[in-house]
């Protein structure tokens, strides 16, 4: 569907908005006024998890710290896996129930007739997240599908006997509906969603432009100027707002799922135990809960704490008795968007979904599924033009079995069988970082990607002929880039390619700031590395890019911008976006106009400059003007910035962490989701990612380093682990934002390893007994 029609359809609905405002805010007033849970202690609240007359096989013990954080010792792999899910619906059980409805394209059942929320559900049953996974289960190996149905099963237990549901359930009209398998790999296909969307979404609309070649190229160069896992290794150096809002949504939920990371590990030559360390901080959408949950298992065939996805029976990162593994996302292109323009109407399978509405009638919408994929042009989002039909080629819709890879992963004892493990792993695409307690350090590539030819990014949209060639030979894990061992001690990744590749991994990579940063920082280093090093290096908040372009500045301007309040703040700025900087906000103070004004005046796109690796972008450009152009640009943003460095003192002044749940968008009641706003440092690419708006208004962070772990193989049991928020999905529990503190602090809570560790580190012990037959 065009643009147009789209914007006319919007335009039809909004001026019925408000009598569907109002027949919503009179039908959901009980729900929305619904009073918020009493403060409750970590006894009680562990007292509504069932423990009695389970469908268990032999008894389980679960060991929780302080902050809710369980250890769950079973006997044999089919309770450890029912215990899992009964974790996970115990401390996320909304959370969960509203992950279900979003994967599946059934917002509107909680939101009501929204018209970009009915959009938004339409073009998610177009993507089809759901669409393999039935394929998914049947090809799964038996010990992998058990494990997932009794982690199923689990949840199904928890919602059924628990008393007292979430408050999310009245607020967003939830209700009990027993799980399935397939459901919980539709998750996991939302969470694999490929990062190229995004800059898809951003293109797509920018092909009317007469320089959108240019435009193209342009983002092509930017994606490409970081540089490999493996040389980092081995160099010794040191218009319409409807539409907009609704692609906004779109680009929101893409971001909040699969956007950043940093990962490193250190040979025992660098650390002071002697011993390989691995640190990683995943960056993702900071809203409430968290989107990991911390927990740990040992049963006869896993014995793993770390870090799971929120309703996935899977270890995303961790540690064992024998390795440890991070990783961040590879940005690989995992997906082609094909012209199916051409093809017979005999060939479109047509689909129609009903879509359920909450305090309205219920509605239907269309979709035709091709023989290279969905029709993303039947939805209304995506900006396609006129008379175009445009199918997607995912990795995502063939049966790929991520479960099966990461507890394969964690069960491997030597890199060679970690590798090995990562054979049928298809989405999202990463690049995992390695230790293990013999000395290796390594970086291995899960993905599966089509063979492109090399030049396969110069056009968007491909011809079916082109793509079937692609897509007849995929190459998989062992085909992808490997490093181990690198003579100088470490590995680093931070969505950079992972290294070389006989075909093309991807094209719009991360920024070099993160990457290069995490080397320079190992490389400089004057003591051996310990927990509290690398936890500092986490929380570091140097730009590289910033000071690039601030010093390009100087060399230039210097002498004729000396005086000048700001320029001389900038002049003396120390590269860190601290929350307590002046300097940062008087660099962004003079960035934010500068950029503007570049791109302004040259007719380009603004995304372009504004995000990561903007820094970059804008130097490029500085460096091909004359010295007399560049000072009337500096001097006249000099000016713009004179009123934001009045209104405030520092950087955190305007860059603040809000701590919300989605539920805060909700009108009139939304205050209740707002629990803190605090100052915070970091920034687009540093390595405490604090991803924003480039604006000199008050803002806060969109998504970020929201996780954090760092394991020294020496000893089983130096394993540390924080989030932004807590364990606990249950409003107003004393573990549902107890990590907040730690977080900010750059500290982690120790999570150990062993039985014996995990006995003396426990606040509460909890024995779960089967049924009786």
């Amino acid at each position: 569907m065009s643009p147009r029609r789209t914007r006319a359809r919007r335009l039809a609905r909004a001026a019925r908005w408000p009598l569907i405002a109002a027949s919503v805010l009179g039908a959901s007033a009980c729900a929305v006024f619904t009073p918020l849970p009493e403060p409750i202690g970590l006894e009680d609240r562990l007292s509504a998890l069932p423990t009695r007359g389970l469908p268990l096989e032999r008894p389980v013990t679960i060991s929780w710290d302080a902050h809710q954080i369980p250890f769950v010792e079973a006997e044999t792999d089919d309770d450890a896996a029912f215990v899992l899910g009964l974790v996970h619906a115990h401390l996320r059980l909304g959370q969960l129930e509203t992950a279900r409805r979003l994967s599946q394209g059934r917002v509107a059942e909680m939101a009501g007739p929204i018209p970009v929320v009915l959009d938004l559900d339409h073009a998610l049953r177009t993507f089809g997240f759901g669409r393999t996974a039935p394929a998914v289960l049947a090809a799964m190996p038996d010990r992998s599908r058990r494990w997932l149905e009794r982690f199923t099963d689990g949840i199904n237990h928890y919602l059924t006997a628990v008393k007292t549901l979430p408050h999310d359930f009245a607020v967003l009209g939830l209700e009990r509906t027993p799980w399935t398998p397939e459901e919980v790999l539709t998750i996991g296909r939302l969470a694999g969603a490929d990062v190229t969307w995004l800059a898809w979404v951003r293109l797509l609309g920018l092909r009317d432009r007469p320089d959108f070649p240019d435009v193209l190229r342009r983002a092509l160069h930017d994606g490409a100027l970081a540089p490999s896992s493996a040389e980092v290794a081995a160099d010794d150096a040191t218009a319409n707002p409807g539409l907009e809002r609704a692609l906004g949504m779109l680009a929101a939920l893409l971001e909040s799922r699969a956007r950043g990371s940093n990962s490193l590990a250190l040979a025992g030559t660098r650390t002071a135990s002697g011993a390989p360390m691995i640190a990683s901080d995943p960056h993702l959408g900071v809203s409430q809960p968290n989107l990991w949950l911390i927990a740990g298992v040992k049963s006869p065939g896993l014995h793993v704490v770390g870090l799971m996805p929120v309703g996935l029976p899977l270890f995303a990162l961790g540690r064992t008795p024998d390795i440890a593994w991070g990783g961040t996302n590879m940005r690989a292109a995992s997906s082609d968007l094909v012209d199916v323009s051409g093809l017979p109407d005999s060939v479109f399978i047509r689909e129609t979904h009903d879509l359920g509405v909450r305090f309205w009638f219920d509605t239907t919408r269309e979709s035709r599924l091709s023989p290279h994929g969905p029709v993303l042009s039947d939805a209304p989002l995506l900006p396609f033009q006129d008379g175009e039909h445009v199918a997607l080629r995912w990795v995502g819709h063939t049966p790929t079995d991520e479960i099966t890879a990461l507890l394969d992963a964690a069960r491997a004892r030597t890199f060679r069988e970690f590798r090995a493990a990562l054979e049928p792993f298809g989405v999202s695409a990463q690049s995992l970082v390695y230790a293990d307690r013999h000395g290796t350090i390594g970086l291995a590539a899960a993905a599966r990607l089509p063979r492109r030819d090399p030049d396969a990014a110069d056009r968007l949209i491909h011809d079916p002929a082109t793509v079937e060639r692609w897509w007849a030979d995929m190459a998989t894990a062992a085909d992808l880039p490997v490093i181990e061992n690198p003579p100088q001690g470490f590995v680093a990744s931070a969505n950079n390619p992972p290294g070389p590749s006989l075909i093309p991994l991807g094209w719009f990579f991360s920024a070099p700031d993160r990457v290069d940063r995490l080397s320079s920082l190992v490389r400089a280093a004057s003591e051996p590395w310990t927990v509290d090093a690398l936890a500092r290096m986490q929380t570091d908040t140097y730009s590289p890019s910033a000071v690039a372009l601030r010093d390009h500045l100087a060399a230039r301007l210097g002498a004729r911008l000396a005086g000048d309040v700001t320029w001389d703040t900038v002049a003396a700025w120390d590269g860190r976006y601290d929350a307590d900087s002046r300097g940062a906000l008087a660099y962004q103070a003079l960035y934010v106009p500068l950029a503007t004004a570049l791109w302004r005046d040259r007719g380009w796109p603004d995304h372009e400059w504004q995000g990561g690796g903007g820094a970059w972008r804008v130097l490029a450009v500085l460096q091909d003007l004359d010295d007399g152009s560049l000072e009337h640009a500096v001097r006249a943003a000099l000016s713009q910035a004179a009123e934001p460095l009045a209104t405030h003192r520092t950087w955190g002044d305007i860059h603040q962490m809000a701590v919300t749940m989605p539920l805060a968008n909700i009108p009139l009641v939304g205050g209740r989701y707002r629990f803190d706003r605090y100052p915070v440092g970091g920034g687009q690419e540093t390595l405490m990612k604090t991803a924003h708006a480039e604006t000199l208004a008050p803002h806060t962070v969109r998504y970020g380093a929201q996780a954090r772990h760092i394991s020294d193989l020496s000893d089983p049991d130096e394993n540390h682990f924080v989030l932004l928020g807590g364990q606990d999905g249950w409003i107003n529990s004393t573990t549902h934002l107890d990590q907040i503190g730690p977080w900010r602090a750059g500290t982690l809570v120790r999570v150990p390893l062993t039985p014996e560790a995990v006995a003396a580190n426990a606040a509460v012990v909890q024995r779960l007994t089967p049924a009786e037959r």
